[in-house]
């Protein structure tokens, strides 16, 4: 693959956007929908090859519906015929009713059983779902039921024959999509398919990454059929369609030292965190914009913590804020310490661990509305805003990261139906002009002119405590050396992602705790991203 190809980001399709991206192909290009039938299929049929291993002699069961799905289908089972396999293929509707190019390949099929002398090819028409029992059991099931078009619940049969197909302990292979899952949302509408793996068709679709889509996609292979990229990219900037990243994109974009950097050139990332009852959270925080690659690191934390953040931070500068007899941050008197810092800082980390006193979120706004510094607001940052979210669209400004998990967002933004998630933080991305990180598995970073990232990496090893305060000390590190919010949120989540991956693939996902993370981060840079 050329390094340029592949340092592209990688387009996620919506159904409609993949519907447009047939279209222009077929119609202005003038690509005819049978070769991109053709090709498809053909691309699936390497892929059930593999799974099978051995080709020759194996059985396989093909369940095709009507449409082109169902045509991808016929394909497959033509090529896995001529390759020596026992084909099944079970329809529930006459080529007369088919599309235009799934029937003519299911006419071929027709002409291939009749002229097989081996009766590897058999062709059922299913009238009653009893007839399914009579099928052998089968080395490889595909389901090529039903496309990405499906919006609503399964109805009978198609609900019948998902779950008579989710009883066989065979691998299935699933095209495009299986059969029952929102394309859109990786909801399951009603009843889906549990592939073993999946073969999408041109760019992969938002629901085989979201919700119920990675448990029930299995791997997920996507085939190139001739749709030319720019169609795909120009496809992808339609609502609701996102991006992923690759290691050579974020490798592009991290940011590199200069033969002559200094501690100060290389970037002063002021982090605002810590509270009496949350100490490790500044720590996490800071030690990742530290090993990130700012040249300097410097915790202001409340007065009182100081004294025990500086025994477990030593590498990292502190500087103690006066508090109010009430016990939070005394607002005044806490800029008068700020002050020259403010000047010198390149980037500005607000939250982690900074506790919910009044006071405390009272001088954290004030702060975010007086600093031009581009910021990441965090945590208590983010609880500091709670009835107060006219202040970001009036100073982001595209300046400011926020990074909430799904309850942090919905005490912003009220409660907000996130079935649709790439088009809710595409619009709350652009209404408060920032970049909206919204924590999840996946993530999905927002950026202000609506694109979305939805992120490759990471596990569920990072469901523990304090993966977040990495994760935004990662951000404001990347800030500080001059990455735009942009790119340092889609980085920091990509590498953090990774060093998870990392650790999950030689110690398993539920050892891993956020310290982890900040041990393994020099080694991941150094090896996957060059660093």
């Amino acid at each position: 693959m050329n390094p340029l190809l592949e340092a592209h980001p990688e387009p996620v399709l919506t159904a409609r956007a993949m519907r447009e991206a047939d279209r222009q192909t077929i119609e202005t290009l003038g690509l005819p929908g049978r070769v991109l039938m053709e090709t498809a299929g053909r691309g699936a049929a390497e892929v059930a090859a593999r799974m099978l291993g051995t080709v020759a002699a194996r059985t396989v069961v093909c369940l095709c519906g009507r449409g082109n799905n169902g045509g991808d289908g016929f394909v497959l089972a033509r090529v896995l015929h001529a390759r020596g396999a026992h084909v099944h293929v079970v329809t529930l509707a006459d080529a007369s009713a088919m599309s235009d190019d799934a029937a003519a390949n299911y006419r071929l099929l027709e002409h291939l059983a009749e002229a097989d002398p081996a009766h590897r090819l058999h062709l059922h028409r299913l009238t009653d779902l009893a007839e399914l029992d009579h099928l052998p059991r089968a080395d490889l099931y595909v389901d090529a039921l039903l496309g990405t078009g499906l919006s609503s619940p399964l109805r009978a049969p198609i609900r019948e024959l998902v779950q008579w197909l989710n009883e066989h302990p065979a691998p299935i292979l699933a095209i495009d999509i299986p059969t029952g899952l929102d394309s859109d949302t990786g909801q399951v509408l009603g009843a889906a398919v549990a592939a073993t793996r999946t073969v999408t068709m041109g760019a992969l679709k938002v629901g085989l990454l979201l919700g119920e889509g990675p448990r029930l996609c299995g791997t997920v292979d996507v085939i190139d059929i001739g749709i030319p990229r720019h169609v795909l990219e120009q496809a992808a900037r339609q609502p609701g369609c996102a991006w992923r990243a690759s290691d050579a994109l974020i490798r592009q974009w991290l940011p590199r030292r200069a033969h002559d950097a200094h501690k100060y050139s290389a970037g002063l990332a002021l982090i605002v965190a810590g509270s009496r009852e949350f100490t490790g959270a500044p720590v996490m925080a800071a030690t990742a914009a530290a090993r990130i690659g700012a040249g300097y690191v410097l915790c202001a934390c409340p007065s009182d913590v100081r004294p025990v953040l500086a025994t477990k931070l030593t590498e990292v500068a502190l500087l103690g804020l006066p508090e109010t007899e009430r016990g939070g941050i005394d607002q005044e008197d806490a800029f008068d310490v700020l002050d020259g810092w403010l000047e010198r800082a390149r980037a500005l980390l607000v939250g982690p661990g900074l506790g919910r006193h009044p006071d405390t979120q009272r001088f954290a706004r004030t702060l975010l509305e007086r600093t031009s510094l581009p910021a990441v607001i965090d945590a208590d940052g983010l609880n500091a805003l709670v009835g107060f979210t006219e202040l970001i669209p009036r100073h982001a400004q595209g300046r400011w990261i926020l990074t909430p998990h799904l309850g942090e967002f919905r005490r912003l933004a009220g409660d907000v139906d996130l079935t649709h998630r790439i088009k809710v933080v595409q619009e709350y991305a652009q209404q408060w002009h920032c970049v909206l990180l919204l924590k999840g598995m996946p993530s999905v970073v927002g950026w202000p002119d609506g694109t979305v990232w939805i992120n490759a990496t990471g596990n569920p090893a990072l469901a523990t405590a304090g993966t977040g305060d990495v994760l935004a000390g990662l951000c404001v590190g990347l800030l500080a050396q001059g990455l735009p919010p942009t790119q340092a949120a889609v980085c920091a989540l990509h590498v953090g992602g990774a060093v998870a991956d990392h650790y999950a693939a030689h110690y398993g996902t539920a050892t891993m705790m956020a310290s982890d993370l900040l041990t393994y981060l020099p080694a991941v840079l150094r090896t996957r991203f060059d660093r």
